[in-house]
């Protein structure tokens, strides 16, 4: 009779160590498998973005009192002042994240207008506002070290800074203001006299001009040929400037008398002597039917006639 045994051979410790070494090295190898493709997928990343990373021991320390070099101007105040305001550039400066230049003594240093720094930290310190004489001054300082509540409180209060964001918002209303401001410097200059004084003539552009028949102011009996020109004071017009009449908002209305007022106003911030008035266009023609009749004598009639047409004009004193 055929029987089939099956037997059950052991295998010796030392295959059992090769196994062992086997799956150690196919362990291995799956290892740096999935290391390469991780490395792989980290050499895709985009480059340039910009990861925002919490703080760390590296971070730079300061100490609880800041020496500090503005401009020349030598400061001594606390950190916990300067980084009061968050979202201000002087806590950004001193949060431990950048390196800041020193100056020969150790000084940290700060390349801005020393003179009104102090008063910077006045106002973080215990909101002490600058004198109505420096708060433009101030006003720019704050800007740069973004001190948004110090920034508001002199928008609502100091009288210099309230005109100055008027005259802002104005010219941001009007296409072109600065060129058509530097127009009439330029023409100042160009017709500045011995005299040390010029005059610029400013008319709307494309006003109407008198031309044709005229009734005689004197007598009904005859018309008078006009061929008008304008003339304002003998100036004839420099500048005409309806274009910058019409507001970038559609809901303002802005008229020349305002607009000249503005320009005036803004030269004399800007430290020139000038002054403007209102001038209206005058000329006078002759009646022959007036001379004729001898109702007058002297050569002949001049019969008035008013011009509707206006002009500004703004002069400028060169002392």
């Amino acid at each position: 009779m055929n029987d089939t045994f099956m037997v059950r051979t052991k295998i010796p410790d030392n295959n059992d160590l090769s196994t062992d070494k086997i799956q150690l090295q196919l362990q291995s190898k799956l290892d740096n498998e999935q290391n390469t493709i991780n490395q792989t997928q980290r050499q895709k990343t985009p480059p340039f973005e910009l990861v925002v990373l919490s703080k760390t021991e590296h971070d730079i320390m300061f100490p609880n009192v800041i020496d500090l070099n503005v401009g020349g101007f030598y400061y001594t105040t606390s950190l916990s002042t300067l980084r009061k305001y968050e979202d201000s550039m002087l806590a950004v400066m001193f949060s431990g994240r950048y390196n800041l230049v020193r100056d020969k003594t150790g000084r940290i240093f700060i390349d801005r207008d020393g003179r009104f720094f102090g008063h910077i930290l006045n106002y973080i310190r215990c909101n002490q506002m600058p004198t109505e004489s420096i708060a433009l001054d101030v006003l720019h300082e704050a800007e740069f070290f973004c001190i948004s509540s110090l920034i508001v409180k002199l928008e609502n209060s100091s009288p210099c800074v309230i005109s100055l964001r008027r005259r802002e918002s104005f010219r941001r209303l009007i296409p072109d203001y600065e060129n058509m401001k530097m127009d009439i410097i330029h023409k100042s200059i160009e017709k500045r006299s011995s005299f040390h004084e010029s005059r610029v003539v400013i008319t709307q552009l494309d006003h109407t001009k008198l031309k044709g028949t005229i009734p005689c102011y004197n007598c009904s009996r005859e018309f008078v040929t006009v061929n008008h020109a304008c003339a304002f004071d003998g100036l004839t017009a420099d500048l005409q400037i309806q274009r910058q009449l019409k507001p970038i908002q559609s809901d303002i209305t802005i008229d020349i008398d305002k607009l000249i007022a503005f320009v005036v106003d803004e030269l004399v911030h800007d430290g020139f002597k000038v002054t403007a008035e209102r001038v209206t266009c005058r000329f006078s023609v002759r009646c022959q039917s007036c001379t004729l009749s001898g109702l007058y004598t002297a050569g002949g009639i001049l019969a008035p006639r008013e011009c509707q047409n206006i002009a500004h004009v703004i002069k400028f004193i060169w002392s």
